[in-house]
């Protein structure tokens, strides 16, 4: 399971701190279902900025993990909200690219209504690792020569070139492009289960709870800039209550789901312990058990190795 934060604190007096949150709940996920997480803060790849900066670990994470079968990746503006969901892996045979798509939409190349990027299944694969390196390569065109490369492709008459989509568009262009090479290799999920659901239309449903005709795995708060407070529909105040609702509501759930589990690790508070958020906020009721537990392997780990070292005589 991977993530990523922005590389500098937030502008927004809450940003980190909903960073935090974010961090947590996918931590509590990876926990429950016994994934090991990468929750990065620095940028990968130098020449990869800001946004690109997910195709950069995703690039990392097949150089770090080469016997992982799958990547898991999700992006900060999301909260998995059925924690108890577990990805159909059997269902992916012969797929190395499991994302929200839509498949009439992708093929007229809509950059924003063919895929969803902000949550995706990568298989361990030579094709996943070459089809993120030519990811990789068109973000490293500077705007606007990147608009001119991928507009070739994103012809749909619905669609308005959005430049803040980064790598979105460049998957989009890449799966359109060459249709015939790719689409093999990749399956558009959009019915069963709501990989990554939309937060206003689970607001409009009125329930964050799965039912029988479809399960909400993972709440995507795209739009919103937790960092700044900015959101294009001048909805931030909204979306960012049903971002502090859906972590609460997922709590409530990992409450139950962990209660037999081990322990978090030392690797876990010091993760949390050494946030933007929690070393201006030790105190808060998300970061003291961790400043706490990580306080005392610090004094303990000292203390052992003073009396392991200590000469006598």
């Amino acid at each position: 399971m991977l993530t990523a934060l922005h590389d500098k604190p937030c502008k927004y007096a809450n940003g980190d701190y909903l960073n935090l949150l974010s961090v947590l709940n996918k931590q509590d996920y990876a926990r429950l279902h016994n994934y090991p997480i990468v929750v990065a803060s620095r940028l990968a790849d130098p020449t990869l900025h800001n946004m690109w900066n997910k195709v950069g670990w995703i690039l990392k994470t097949f150089e770090d993990y080469p016997n992982a079968d799958w990547f898991f990746w999700v992006d900060s503006d999301t909260m998995v909200i059925d924690v108890n969901f577990v990805l159909p892996w059997n269902r992916f045979k012969g797929k190395d690219l499991v994302i929200w798509g839509n498949e009439t939409r992708l093929a007229l190349g809509d950059g924003r209504r063919g895929i969803n990027s902000g949550v995706m299944l990568i298989r361990n694969s030579a094709w996943a690792k070459d089809f993120f390196e030519q990811v990789a390569e068109l973000g490293r065109i500077a705007e606007p020569g990147l608009e001119n490369v991928l507009m070739e492709e994103l012809t749909s008459p619905e669609y308005r070139y959005d430049p803040g989509l980064r790598d979105q568009n460049a998957i989009t262009y890449l799966l359109k492009r060459d249709a015939t090479v790719n689409m093999p290799h990749t399956q558009l999920v959009n019915r069963q289960y709501c990989l990554n659901c939309y937060w206003r239309d689970l607001l409009e449903l009125g329930t964050l709870t799965s039912d029988d005709t479809r399960v909400h795995f993972i709440n995507h708060f795209s739009g919103c800039q937790m960092c700044t407070q900015q959101n294009k529909d001048d909805n931030y105040g909204e979306c960012e209550a049903e971002f502090r609702k859906s972590y609460a509501f997922a709590v409530d759930q990992f409450s139950v789901a962990l209660a037999r589990k081990a322990p978090r690790n030392v690797t876990h508070h010091a993760a949390v312990a050494s946030s933007v958020y929690c070393v201006k906020h030790p105190a808060a009721p998300e970061c003291a058990e961790a400043v706490k537990a990580f306080e005392a392997y610090e004094r303990d780990g000292a203390r052992d190795a003073q009396a392991k070292y200590a000469v006598k005589g």
